[in-house]
């Protein structure tokens, strides 16, 4: 590991990304959203790591990149995406997850049988080291030692 990769205890947040639009967006924007109704418990995390479905073709059903976590600021769906003031959901409020460079996983992680998920809570080392997108799950007594900061959602990020 040189001294730029993350830490095997960083925490990381697996996100799904169901259109392409969206991994584009935490590329050349920098950001990532998540509908504040749908925020997970153990949502605060050191990386996003990305769960591409199928719109990703070849790509599809795997964890290839992930991207640092900089800043969490809470804002709706119209400020985000302005080009879509119509959406049904565009007066929803949404955590914008303000994010470093995306990086690809020097593996890709598949999921051989897992097809539908939302969050996955885990660590650096065990994204590095899993096979399969399954291996992620962690029970509650192998979480991290500071576990406090996981149930406290954001502990540590600023927001706005």
């Amino acid at each position: 590991m040189s001294n730029d990769e993350p830490d095997d205890q960083a925490r990381v947040l697996v996100v799904i990304v169901t259109h392409p639009r969206d991994l584009a967006l935490a590329r050349e924007a920098g950001w990532y959203r998540v509908p504040l109704v749908r925020v997970p418990p153990h949502f605060a995390a050191d990386y996003l790591a990305f769960y591409q479905t199928a719109a990703f073709g070849a790509e599809r059903w795997s964890v290839r990149y992930y991207a640092p976590v900089r800043h969490y600021t809470l804002t709706t769906r119209r400020e985000l995406l302005p080009d879509e003031p119509q959406h049904p959901r565009a007066n929803e409020r949404y955590y914008r997850i303000t994010l470093g460079p995306v990086l690809p996983l020097d593996l890709p992680l598949p999921a051989a049988r897992l097809r539908r998920l939302v969050f996955i809570a885990t660590t650096f080392g065990q994204l590095r080291r899993a096979t399969d997108v399954r291996e992620l799950f962690r029970p509650e007594e192998d979480r991290c030692p500071d576990d406090g900061l996981w149930g406290a959602g954001l502990a540590g990020r600023s927001i706005r």
